[in-house]
């Protein structure tokens, strides 16, 4: 605790000379004298929300759109470099040394309820997030350690070294909330629909009409004046249908549909009435092999037999319409960390390799293989026939989300198909790394039990020089193309349908769609 004390004491003389990172941000310009809209704008959304109180629980990209609008992550960062700007809640982010981080908030800022945003609200955020559904972003953090110097300026522990902690200080899942107004719901426990002016943002909630819409107004005490929200508000309606929604559009019912059906893409591409944005979430798409529970991808011939005999562009154009980029492991080529080769751009087929990679394993007869999921996609059809053809049989085992996910913790599969975030990038490290976690750390990965491999993992995931931190990313890569560790696929992309006059239509953090900053071309 001395060492701590004297450790603080620095920080506030401002001499400190032994961080491992700086970043400093001051308020921007922003839009000073800008007119803004009178209009609300109507966003046709994939389903009613089940809850709008962040942080509390899984929520799918259409609730963080929404949530986006009313709170705002503990800092703005651009989503492809993770690098800071300058117009966050946070002002400062320092790391002390390997497990300790100092921020200094931006004075002044103010919640909906009038409120002023403090280092308090930041502490009860962090104590119920290791609690909430999103503890799986929170676990690394030790918030009974952290120390609050003032209002502003505080200190956050870690359990480990953790080289991305800062970067995910701008995720969806670190929106900064009113703490009283939280905690009087019940804090990561709570069960309401939603948070009364709990939020920093730039809109706040003022009607939810259950089965109809739910509606936004423009904040207009926000903290900062010179970058207001430009239009009056939001609506946002609920349409199931992928088409119907974006036909809201070109029918004049909607400005905005979210979430959209990729293979329309061309369709509303060709409408010159309505723009068909594509955005590069950059999450890799991953089959993963199953390679620590005793079953045949614990052989490195399968595995291996498994990547010749899948057709990743074919997989591409069925499940991307041919859109975004080709992966070869967990880490996205959109990542900081991606080594900027991409293998599977040129691999072919080779079913008679796979064939004899599987009689050198002993199954020259062939083998059956349990892939999990709680739907059978036309992407995962299409794996299952090209495995076939080379005497791999895949048998579907499906089950409602909560027991597919339960069966993965367990480690109760051959393989499944799941989506690795681009900005989370140590996660994708973990769920392939089942030398140091166990399947129940990351609902499922591959459980690839490799010493050589797991001290790979560790040097990636807690060595914070950049440049040494992207060597190690490289040898991971490496590793996992090697010893076919899993087989990647290709990147997801979003299709949004909007006006034609709508821009800044964006993505933050680990790919959540951002509306914040919405404007109007006038055209």
């Amino acid at each position: 605790m001395k060492k701590m004390k004297k450790l603080l004491a620095v920080l506030l003389a401002g001499v400190m000379t032994a961080s491992l990172a700086v970043m400093s941000v001051s308020a921007e310009e922003g839009t000073s004298g800008e007119s803004l809209s009178d209009e609300i704008l109507t966003v046709a959304i994939e389903a009613e929300p089940n809850t709008l109180v962040p942080d509390v629980t899984f929520l799918g990209n259409h609730i963080s759109a929404i949530l986006r609008l009313i709170y705002e992550p503990l800092v703005i960062q651009d989503v492809t470099t993770m690098e800071a700007t300058d117009n966050g809640l946070v002002t400062k982010v320092e790391n002390v040394d390997d497990t300790h981080i100092a921020i200094t908030l931006r004075e002044g800022v103010k919640f909906q309820s009038g409120k002023e945003f403090t280092t308090a609200d930041v502490q009860y955020q962090f104590e119920q997030g290791i609690r909430g559904g999103r503890s799986d972003f929170y676990y690394m953090w030790d918030p009974e350690n952290n120390e609050i110097i003032d209002d502003y300026n505080m200190v956050l522990a870690l359990h480990m070294p953790w080289a991305q902690a800062t970067e995910l200080l701008g995720f969806d899942v670190y929106l900064a909330v009113d703490s009283e107004v939280l905690g009087a719901a019940g804090g990561a426990d709570a069960t309401v629909q939603y948070l009364e002016n709990a939020g920093t943002g730039k809109y706040r909630m003022t009607e939810w009409v259950p089965g109809q819409y739910i509606m936004l107004e423009r904040n207009e005490d926000y903290w900062d004046k010179d970058n207001m929200g430009y239009y009056a508000g939001y609506k946002f309606v609920f349409i199931t249908d992928a088409s119907a929604r974006a036909m809201s559009v070109q029918s004049g019912d909607a400005d905005l549909a979210l979430n959209c059906a990729v293979s329309d893409y061309s369709v509303y591409d060709a409408d010159p009435n309505v723009q068909a944005k594509i955005l590069e979430s950059g999450n890799s798409s991953v089959l993963f092999l199953n390679c620590g529970n005793g079953g045949p991808f614990e052989d490195e011939k399968v595995r291996e037999a498994v990547y010749w005999l899948l057709d990743i562009k074919a997989l591409k154009e069925v499940g991307n319409s041919g859109l975004g980029k080709y992966v070869d492991t967990t880490i996205s080529p959109l990542c900081p960390m991606w080594d900027g080769i991409a293998q599977n751009e040129t691999k072919e087929v080779d079913v008679e390799k796979a064939k004899a990679l599987l009689a050198e394993a002993g199954y020259e007869n062939g083998v059956t293989i349990k892939a999990r999921t709680s739907s059978v996609t036309a992407v995962l059809s299409m794996i299952q026939e090209q495995l076939r053809a080379g005497g791999i049989e895949m048998e579907f085992e499906v089950a409602e989300t909560q027991v597919h996910f339960a069966a993965l913790a367990e480690g109760d599969y051959d393989c499944y198909l799941s989506t690795q975030q681009c900005g989370y990038y140590s996660e994708a490290v973990r769920t392939t790394d089942g030398y140091t976690y166990s399947f129940a750390d990351v609902y499922g990965g591959c459980g690839y039990n490799n010493e050589e491999y797991g001290k790979i993992c560790q040097k990636a995931l807690t060595t914070y020089d950049v440049t040494e931190r992207k060597e190690a990313y490289a040898q991971l890569q490496q590793h996992f193309r090697d010893h076919y560790v899993s087989v990647a696929l290709y990147t997801t992309v979003n299709l949004e349908v909007a006006r034609k006059d709508l821009e800044n239509i964006n993505l933050y953090g680990i790919g959540i769609v951002d509306l914040s900053n919405l404007r109007s071309t006038g055209e």
